[in-house]
């Protein structure tokens, strides 16, 4: 039965036809077609035909599927330069979740109202960052515990990010300045999440050897708070605690402690990240730091702004070239990009593949990228393929209704996305349609921005975003605020 408002069809209703349901819940796949009017999906049935003038997509023989929710992104950075965002489009990205690690660098209020004037071809929602917030308070002063009157300053800009739409508040632990802050600092700063039920998510301070002690940190500052607590981007980066997944994700469990991952085995961060240790002049740290992951060979420097000629090569490769050894590479790298004379990347081959393996199973870990446009990491235009080719449809790690609803309504109910995450009448439309067979991902450590194929079509908020695999040229994306 056709509803009485679509007895003239207009240029906003599309008819989706011909394609395999899965609607993000986890429920099995089904064969329906879709209708979309204005901004929302209103109907679902196998009895639906086309209306006159109506605009009708063929989905035979493809998956139809909620727009895929990167947990985890860092697409903001370029946006600007690219608002078709054609990498994210071209892995069925439709919302992209920013302000991650403690990253911030004006009020919320502002980053919204300056994204927007950009017209980004995807949705974006964001955290409040408490690294960028401390900068903000204590400058070039941050190495040392922040008093109770800069807590304060740093408590209301993040007080303020939460009542203009802020999902929940972000840390980067790990990196500066977030590594020189106390728990009960980061306690404090987090106290306006629970009046908004809101997330706190983290980047820990460990994720190695320590990564027990630094989970459960975690989970002090959530509890403390009675707030909702994440880890971002789980992984286990360092030998010792390589095949340990299976009790990390039991641990998280029994803690109802969610996290995300993308599907990897090697990170991305400056260099500086092979040690937990900020005492670089110490030989020995950064035999360990090697050691930890495999040697030498496993460090790619993918950014090197005092000399480009090392970029893309290996630390093994650098020393046997330059005649110098691996540590003294590392330290000398370090000090020729301090006070910010220059910049540095590395891409770390550290983690093992059965881990990850373990860790995208578990029901509660949801999808992410960590990614940003046009970065040096293959993860900025390869996850969301990677886990449907790789390892839904190649090595069958889990079914693809559970890799959806890992993709989708997880990662919208945890974050507060409303009417998003699946497909059911009067939910926005949101869609991806993918081919299952073709879809795969083709970024490499060197050739990082390298496009996924196998994404037919994008549809966001309504609007056919990418057609037949190529950017339609509308720049649809809205702004998410948490419970909006």
């Amino acid at each position: 039965m056709i509803p009485a408002l679509l007895a003239i069809a207009t240029p906003w209703s599309t008819l989706i036809i011909g394609g395999t349901i899965v609607d993000g819940t986890g429920s099995p796949a089904y064969k329906a077609n879709l209708r979309i009017q204005g901004e929302r999906i209103i109907e679902i049935s196998p009895n639906l035909k086309p209306l006159p003038q109506e605009t009708v997509i063929s989905a035979q023989n493809l998956v139809v599927a909620p727009g895929f929710i990167d947990a985890h992104s860092h697409a903001s950075g370029g946006i600007e330069e690219d608002p078709i965002a054609i990498s994210q489009l071209t892995q069925g990205i439709t919302t992209a979740v920013v302000g991650q690690d403690g990253y911030w660098e004006k009020p919320i209020q502002e980053f919204f109202r300056d994204l927007k004037a950009t017209r980004p071809a995807i949705n974006f929602a964001a955290f409040s960052g408490h690294g960028g917030i401390r900068s903000k308070v204590m400058g070039d002063d941050y190495k040392r515990a922040a008093t109770p009157a800069e807590i304060s300053q740093m408590t209301e800009l993040i007080r303020n990010d939460i009542n203009h739409g802020a999902i929940g508040l972000s840390t980067g632990l790990e990196y500066d300045p977030g590594y020189y802050s106390t728990t009960e600092e980061v306690i404090a700063v987090s106290q306006p999440l629970q009046p908004a039920n809101a997330l706190y998510i983290s980047h820990m301070r460990d994720e190695g050897d320590f990564i027990i002690k630094a989970i459960e940190e975690l989970l002090t500052i959530g509890k403390t708070n009675k707030v909702r607590a994440q880890v971002s981007h789980i992984k286990l980066g360092t030998a010792a605690v390589w095949n340990k997944s299976s009790s990390i994700v039991a641990f998280l469990r029994a803690n109802r402690t969610q996290a995300d991952i993308y599907p990897y085995t090697y990170w991305q961060s400056t260099i500086a990240a092979l040690s937990p240790s900020r005492n670089w002049d110490d030989r020995k740290i950064w035999i360990k730091g090697l050691a930890d992951v495999g040697g030498p060979a496993n460090v790619r420097l993918t950014r090197f702004t005092p000399d480009p000629s090392w970029q893309g090569k290996t630390l093994d490769e650098l020393s046997r070239t330059l005649k110098k050894d691996p540590i003294t590479l590392i330290q000398e790298i370090l000090n020729r990009t301090k006070d910010g004379q220059g910049s540095q990347s590395v891409v770390v081959t550290a983690m093992q593949e059965s881990d990850l393996e373990t860790f995208m199973k578990s029901p509660d870990i949801m999808f992410c990228s960590d990614g940003s446009i046009g970065g040096s990491h293959p993860r900025g235009a390869g996850s969301f393929p990677r886990i449907l080719g790789r390892y839904v449809r190649d090595r069958k790690t889990l079914p693809l209704p559970e890799a959806i609803r890992k993709m989708t309504s997880l990662t919208a109910q945890a974050f507060q996305l409303r009417d998003r995450g699946q497909l059911k009448p009067n939910y926005i439309a949101d869609i991806t349609i993918f081919n299952l067979q073709t879809i795969k991902d083709n970024a490499t450590p060197t050739n990082s921005t390298a496009l996924s194929e196998g994404v037919i079509h994008v549809i966001v908020s309504g609007q056919i975003t990418l057609k037949n695999g190529k950017p339609s040229g509308v720049r649809n994306g809205q702004i998410i605020r948490r419970n909006e």
